[in-house]
Order: C-alpha cells, then sequence, then structure tokens
C-alpha cells in the first residue's frame, strides 16, 4: 500500500458512512410512520389535497413494505 492509496481508502470510507446513514434513514420505520401521520394530519387540516396525498401515501406505504421486506430478508440471513 503505498502513501497515495491512504487519501483514497479514506474517501472510499466516508462515501460508506454517507451511504450508510442514508440507507438508515431510508429504512427508518418510525420516521416513515411519522411521515405517514404527518400526511394525515396535513390532508384533515386541509392543506394537502387528496391526489397529492394519495401520490405521497403510496410512496410511504411502499417504503413501509420494503422495510418489512428487508427485517424479514436480515431475519433469514441470521437463522442460517
Amino acid at each position: 500500500m503505498g502513501v497515495l492509496t491512504i487519501p483514497f481508502r479514506g474517501l472510499l470510507r466516508v462515501f460508506d458512512e454517507v451511504a450508510e446513514q442514508a440507507e438508515q434513514e431510508l429504512y427508518n420505520e418510525d420516521a416513515v410512520k411519522a411521515e405517514l401521520m404527518d400526511l394525515y394530519q396535513r390532508l384533515e387540516a386541509g392543506s394537502l389535497s387528496e391526489q397529492d396525498f394519495g401520490q405521497h401515501e403510496a410512496e410511504l406505504v411502499q417504503r413501509l413494505e420494503e422495510i418489512e421486506e428487508r427485517k424479514k430478508r436480515r431475519a433469514g440471513h441470521g437463522a442460517h
């Protein structure tokens, strides 16, 4: 390993950490549920159209389904 690879490895490490943080945020079930609750409140308050609500709700529900599927996959890998 040469001296020139040290900055590159450091940069890769930063990218890995950023990717891991983004993944944790994306798959944070509590945060997605909170977004969904906020969405319902905005609809009830009239600050969100039914069309926008439907679009955002579908995205959040899809994320919740992905989170559930990810949990199942991880549980399956842990069982082996």
